[in-house]
């Protein structure tokens, strides 16, 4: 299943394959709750899982917490790729700062960038940075695939930074083309203010 998620906070729609959950950033409360109800839906309700829960909510929460303290206005989770197929990863997009002063944007972005990959994208030229590392957890180790997308907002003001997490890849290279593949999806729109007897509209999506 693939799904089109309208990211208010940033102005744009973005395509997720597979089933993802949504974390609201608006407030710590909301955060909460939307990661208590993911936890019992997906571990489920068994008294013997309350140590799993309670553990998945913890983890779950100091990253959203992380995430909203450092200026995140989105958090996806992936749940699965497939019905049936785990996928454990996450996407969260954030604003950063972008003097985008210069005309030769391919040139500023590989100045800033330099050890990123330039990606001419339907969504825009992005620099993408990427880094395979070890995940361990207790004595078990497995590679961590992080990457890093990083976007020029239309107003060239800012740029549109998505951070990826994907532990347990085992072919990175396939998984860093899907991620290329779903940051190609975004599609920017605008926002009109209203005047006073008009409500606010949206521009229709690209």
């Amino acid at each position: 299943m693939t799904r089109q998620y309208r990211v208010e906070a940033g102005n744009f729609t973005v395509v997720l394959p597979g089933t993802w959950a949504s974390i609201p950033m608006s407030s710590d409360a909301e955060l909460e709750r939307s990661v208590a109800a993911l936890v019992k839906r997906q571990v489920g309700r068994d008294d013997r899982l309350a140590t799993a829960r309670r553990d998945a909510k913890q983890q779950l929460i100091e990253t959203a917490r992380s995430a909203r303290a450092a200026g995140a206005f989105s958090l996806a989770l992936s749940l699965e790729i497939m019905p049936g197929i785990p996928f454990p990863g996450s996407i969260i997009f954030d604003f950063v700062g972008w003097p985008g002063a210069s005309d030769d944007l391919a040139e500023q972005l590989r100045a800033r960038f330099p050890a990123g990959e330039l990606l001419e994208l339907q969504a825009g030229l992005t620099i993408r940075t990427s880094a395979l590392e070890t995940l361990r957890v207790g004595d078990e180790e497995a590679p961590e695939l992080k990457l890093q997308y990083f976007t020029p907002a239309p107003d060239r003001e800012r740029m549109l930074r998505a951070t990826v997490n994907l532990p347990t890849v085992a072919h990175p290279e396939l998984y860093t083309e899907l991620f290329d593949a779903i940051i190609d999806s975004i599609r920017w729109y605008a926002i009109y203010e209203p005047t006073d007897d008009e409500p606010a509209v949206a521009e229709k999506e690209n």
